[in-house]
């Protein structure tokens, strides 16, 4: 066995066993090329397919996001944050089963995943367990007891710049030359798209456009979303750069009488967001009076791929604004596999009237 040259002593490992606690994370190694290092996962992992087939879910949660409002989500979030308590949990005894060498979480927001003391808590717990008898890799009888003790690594982007550099992090905590140049090509072909993008609006007007990352209550889109406007070449009063989401009042939204209103409420999908920005028309009358909304130029999005998740497809989440915004030239421009046209959908009038009648 070779030693792991990060690792506390008595740790010796061939391959990295990998623990990923947020869906974005697991992209980034996927995008890495080291999804079949990934044994553990969250319950809110989904993507990509050949990260999920060998990976054993170890986080748990009591909000159900498929059967609640976001009225009812955002009154659990704010309980369990006001008394203290994280909002998901760490199956301990399936952590200890997958024998993690590595573990990657977050401490930026107890909202998007496992809070990161509850991590350490129960990473400490697995160093102060019930050793391990492994053999020597050569098959002598000769062994030695070790426990686990998984490096812990977190990532906290706070703006799109951040977000690129924790595909650094990944790779450097993995530490094989391979994935470091691999890291190298993915973010340099992130930033090729991103010039892309810029290339396309340039010129353009740029409309002002609003953010909605949730609406019940409403909420800004913050830390990466301002970059990624920027780069479709629009005006975002809502945030600056690494801003965190915050609410704001209905009245507070409606005298910035934006131009064009994007609805990505995060971790929903395209079918839930425009479910809930059509049964707006009713729940906030308000709505109905909106500038935006009267011409046409609300557009819900997949937020769960394209915005929630600080990852890889932050890419195609921007090329996908930029379509919204300056319409279908720039589109095609793009491309569909820059700005696929599964992520997002214009909110006409008449889709509102279907649903009143």
């Amino acid at each position: 066995m070779t030693n792991r040259g990060d690792s506390i002593s008595g740790c010796v490992t061939a391959q990295k066993r990998i623990v990923s606690l947020l869906p974005s994370i697991t992209e980034i190694l996927s995008s890495l090329g080291v999804a079949s290092q990934i044994v553990g996962i969250t319950h809110e992992c989904d993507y990509p397919p050949e990260a999920l087939s060998g990976a054993r879910i170890v986080t748990t949660s009591d909000i159900n996001p498929r059967t609640m409002t976001q009225e009812e989500i955002h009154e659990a979030v704010c309980g369990s944050l006001v008394n203290g308590m994280s909002l998901y949990g760490i199956d301990g005894e399936v952590l200890r089963a997958v024998k993690p060498d590595l573990v990657l979480t977050q401490s930026l927001c107890d909202v998007c995943a496992v809070s990161y003391p509850v991590v350490l808590d129960t990473c400490a717990k697995l160093v102060g367990g019930p050793a391990r008898v492994e053999e020597d890799g050569d098959g002598s009888s000769g062994s030695f007891e070790s426990k686990l003790c998984p490096q812990v690594v977190s990532m906290e982007p706070e703006n799109l710049k951040d977000v690129l550099k924790t595909f650094h992090i990944a790779a450097k905590a993995i530490g094989t030359p391979e994935v470091i140049e691999q890291c190298m090509k993915v973010t340099s072909d992130i930033e090729a798209g991103l010039d892309q993008i810029r290339n396309a609006t340039r010129g353009r007007p740029t409309p002002r456009v609003g953010f909605l990352e949730w609406h019940g209550p409403l909420f800004t889109g913050g830390h990466w979303i301002p970059d990624m406007l920027q780069i479709a070449n629009t005006i975002y009063p809502m945030a600056a750069s690494g801003d965190r989401s915050k609410a704001i009042t209905d009245e507070e939204f409606i005298d910035l009488d934006l131009d064009c209103i994007l609805v990505g409420p995060c971790g929903f999908s395209l079918d839930r967001a425009l479910r809930d920005t059509i049964a707006m028309w009713k729940t906030k009358p308000w709505w109905r009076e909106l500038r935006a909304v009267k011409e046409g130029r609300v557009f819900a999005l997949d937020g769960n791929s394209y915005y929630a998740r600080p990852g890889p497809r932050l890419l195609q989440g921007t090329a996908i604004m930029a379509a919204c915004v300056h319409g279908e030239e720039v589109a095609k421009e793009l491309g569909e596999t820059l700005a696929p046209s599964s992520g997002y959908v214009r909110v006409t009038l008449d889709m509102y009237v279907d649903e009143e009648d």
